[in-house]
């Protein structure tokens, strides 16, 4: 850490100087160039930087003219500086309608790899406004208005092969930005969406997939008219390929989100999913233990109700694994099959909107747990 990040007023006094050097007409490229370089490393160093970089009026029409008439490098920075700034929630509705995002586009067209990423993530940070505030009427008319969704969209369908970085950024980019806001999903049902996320899903790049995966859930639930065109794309055979013991666990949260929506919509998802082998990849998805509380969350949530859609619901879930831990031919491991029955147990007690179709006591089960702990 430098002196000047230590010493917050000393910090000040550089980032006013350095700021007044990137907006004054007189000031060379290289001059630029430099100066953008050290408010970076001002900017990644410390919160406090940020707030002071923040506060300056002149430095994100400064920065955001960089992006758009700088040098590559400069160009480079000034973006960077952007992504790091809007790790504050406050500063990417301000970078918003300050006009960021014409550039940052423009930007994600460069010949330059780096250049590329460095767009991406500052687009992906500002969407993040998608999510953060969902009446922000100013930030999607400004999403709207600059066609960012079909940019977004035009870049994943180049056929030449994307940056997995930049790739990675840009699906995050459309999950934030597609939620439950007809204008968008619109845009990207028009635009050859469910093609693009099925792509996406096939890819090697792990990022891509989960954010693929989201997207497609949010698909689904904004509108269940589409479902039908997607079953018959084959996106219930690509989920069950992610549902694997080695498929990296936030994309395995991600697709069983997926598979819950689409068998919640469509008995031809059900079917196809159950000739998968969908139940034993949902038990072995349910159960397994995530590093993160998040994604262990979405697994029990989402993977026990798809789950319950394929076995009729809940009822009849907890009637199936109870009955499957008492079988002496056990199709699954018991202890697999014991946690399942939990989460689907303790899921039936906090729900009740479901209409009864079994008459359950879960006392019934009890001995199958007693007996199976002790052949454990």
């Amino acid at each position: 850490m430098t002196p000047e990040i230590d010493d917050i007023e000393k910090a000040a006094h550089t980032i006013t100087r350095l700021i007044e050097q990137l907006h004054a007409k007189k000031s060379t490229a290289q001059e630029k160039e430099l100066s953008s370089a050290r408010l970076l490393g001002l900017a990644k160093g410390k919160k406090e930087c940020r707030k002071i970089i923040g506060r300056n009026v002149n430095a994100m029409p400064s920065f955001i003219s960089l992006v758009r008439n700088g040098t590559p490098l400069a160009k480079l920075n000034s973006a960077s500086i952007l992504t790091v700034l809007c790790k504050d929630e406050n500063m990417r509705s301000k970078l918003l309608i300050g006009g960021c995002i014409p550039p940052l586009l423009s930007l994600l067209k460069s010949d330059s790899v780096d250049a590329r990423r460095a767009a991406a993530e500052a687009i992906y940070e500002v969407s993040l406004c998608g999510i953060d505030d969902d009446d922000d009427i100013v930030g999607t008319k400004i999403f709207v208005t600059e066609g960012v969704v079909p940019s977004l969209w035009d870049q994943l369908k180049m056929k030449k092969k994307q940056d997995q970085t930049v790739e990675g950024y840009l699906v995050g980019a459309l999950r934030n930005l597609c939620g439950d806001r007809d204008c968008f999903w619109t845009v990207t049902l028009e635009d050859g969406g469910v093609d693009i996320i099925l792509k996406l899903l096939q890819s090697s790049n792990a990022a891509s997939q989960s954010n693929a995966a989201s997207l497609l859930a949010r698909l689904i639930r904004t509108f269940p008219f589409s479902v039908s065109k997607i079953v018959e794309s084959g996106a219930v055979q690509v989920l069950a390929q992610l549902l694997g013991d080695e498929i990296n666990l936030v994309v395995r949260a991600s697709v069983v989100n997926a598979l819950e929506a689409i068998t919640s919509k469509s008995e031809e998802a059900k079917n196809v999913a159950r000739d998968l082998d969908g139940i034993h990849l949902l038990i072995s998805a349910v159960v397994t233990s995530p590093v993160d509380e998040e994604n262990e969350r979405v697994l029990q949530s989402y993977g026990t109700q798809a789950l319950a859609n394929l076995c009729g619901g809940m009822s009849a879930l907890i009637v199936y694994l109870g009955g499957l831990s008492l079988s002496p031919r056990l199709t699954e491991p018991i202890a697999d099959i014991l946690g399942a029955l939990a989460y689907a147990l303790r899921k039936s007690t906090s729900e009740t909107t479901e209409a009864p179709r079994y008459s359950i006591d879960p006392r019934t089960y009890l001995g199958s747990y007693v007996k199976s702990i002790w052949k454990c």
